[in-house]
């Protein structure tokens, strides 16, 4: 059987990956790199939880960014965001993945 031969958005993703080392890309980088080459946001989006899900690609960390916004009431307030640093999949930061969170009876 033949395999698939990657898309193009796959290996700009991945690529992106490896050339961050070992710290990892932010998952928000990773979008606007791609959108500045033409690739849909929407897309990139999917993409890379299509990467995550098939073990291409490993959550490693995460970013925080502070942002401020001014509300409805007009004061400024900060918000503070979360995003994923992804590398290329690795065993050992897979394990992570795995929680063993307790389920409800």
């Amino acid at each position: 059987m033949l395999r698939p031969v990657p898309a193009p958005i796959t290996d700009a993703i991945l690529e992106l990956a490896e050339l961050a080392g070992p710290t990892g890309v932010a998952m928000g980088t990773v979008v606007d790199a791609l959108e500045t080459q033409g690739f849909a946001p929407a897309i990139v989006e999917r993409e890379i939880w299509t990467l995550l899900e098939r073990r291409k690609l490993t959550p490693n960390g995460f970013v925080c960014r502070t942002i401020k916004r001014r509300g409805a009431d007009g004061k400024v307030a900060a918000t503070r965001i979360y995003e994923f640093m992804l590398v290329p999949w690795s065993a050992a930061l897979d394990q992570q993945l795995d929680l063993a969170l307790e389920r409800a009876p």
